[in-house]
């Protein structure tokens, strides 16, 4: 699909190796686009360290005075729009894409923090959420509920597909009839890492499985800390286990949650952000309240002791991620986004 246009695209965190999580969907979604033609120019920061925001922000304002670019998107706002809205042409359409804690947390800290925000969506031409959530609460500080859309970054279901358990249990050394939960992301607090572990002491039966990078806190024997790995390692851990945990306290629009879909499993996670719009409860998992340790383990054991009602989730989880979450329908929605930007010019 040529599509003859040319993005630029400022993002303030970028996988700097195989493995690194930050902006890893970010990264995909380029993938998306230049597999449909898309130039995609990049000024991205791809150091964890405060100091990588110096060349950020100078290939930045290179990138923003392209002559070149047809459209502009910035991700996680304001850190990565305040050059684009500053120093942009006039004539290239900007969009702003929020993915989460840049809508949900960052502009009600302060009321400079809410202003600058309000500022940044009033100097873009389009704005782009990664839940319905985030798309009502910015609307409430001021964004046009007709130059607003949520668009999150899906999945890609033919990567991520059910594999059966029995193989890749004998490739990873799990027993067969072990029930094994997978954690995957940042091993930090917020996550609802300290919640899983206490969850894992009550129900020593269990097996807990933590991919990512991180500090490895105190944990029970039934708890083993991978690291990070690779998507195809990923997949197939997430394929090999029986239910994903994501107890986080706050979150945008959890792309791990649809990954764990198009494998066929389902999920554990809190009733915030964007998991609501994600989890169907008691059909493709369970919602939770945040910090409730015994509702964790209630949703655990339940999972734990019902084979073929889990069983049955995973399989209506598949069908959800590949009706509503495929990666090619997503990039589709934002394409025509910023066709349509282009085309007013």
């Amino acid at each position: 699909m040529a599509t003859g246009y040319t993005l630029g695209l400022f993002a303030n965190m970028y996988p700097a190796y195989d493995g690194d999580y930050k902006g890893i969907f970010i990264q995909q979604m380029v993938r998306d686009l230049e597999a449909c033609g898309v130039i995609v120019k990049k000024a991205v920061k791809t150091s964890a360290s405060v100091t990588g925001y110096v060349p950020f922000y100078y290939r930045s304002l290179l990138l923003a005075r392209d002559n070149e670019l047809d459209v502009m998107q910035a991700e996680y706002i304001p850190h990565s729009s305040i050059i684009p809205v500053l120093f942009r042409r006039k004539i290239c359409p900007l969009v702003l894409k929020f993915h989460g804690d840049d809508a949900r947390i960052f502009p009600f800290k302060n009321p400079f923090f809410k202003a600058l925000t309000s500022m940044m969506i009033r100097h873009s031409d389009y704005v782009i959420t990664s839940s319905e959530e985030i798309r009502v609460l910015l609307i409430s500080i001021g964004a046009q509920p007709d130059k607003i859309s949520s668009v999150h970054s899906g999945v890609d279901t033919e990567f991520f597909h059910p594999v059966p358990k029995e193989v890749l249990r004998n490739d990873l050394a799990l027993p067969d009839d072990l029930i094994t939960f997978v954690f995957i992301g940042r091993l930090h607090p917020w996550k609802g890492l300290n919640e899983i572990i206490s969850v894992a002491g009550i129900c020593p039966e269990f097996r807990f499985i933590f991919l990512g990078p991180g500090t490895v806190p105190a944990h029970p024997e039934n708890c083993v800390f991978l690291g990070p790995k690779t998507p195809e390692d990923v997949r197939n851990w997430i394929c090999a286990s029986d239910c994903l945990l994501l107890p986080s306290y706050s979150e945008g629009f959890p792309t791990v949650i649809m990954e764990a879909f198009a494998c066929g499993i389902p999920v554990i996670t809190t009733n915030v952000g964007g998991c609501p719009e994600l989890v169907e409860p008691e059909k493709t998992g369970f919602l939770i309240p945040v910090r409730d340790i015994k509702a964790l383990a209630d949703a655990v054991n339940w999972m734990g002791t019902h084979s073929a009602e889990r069983v049955k989730m995973g399989k209506h989880a598949r069908s959800i991620a590949v009706e509503r979450f495929d990666h090619k329908k997503m990039v589709k929605k934002l394409m025509d986004i910023h066709l349509h930007l282009i085309n007013q010019q």
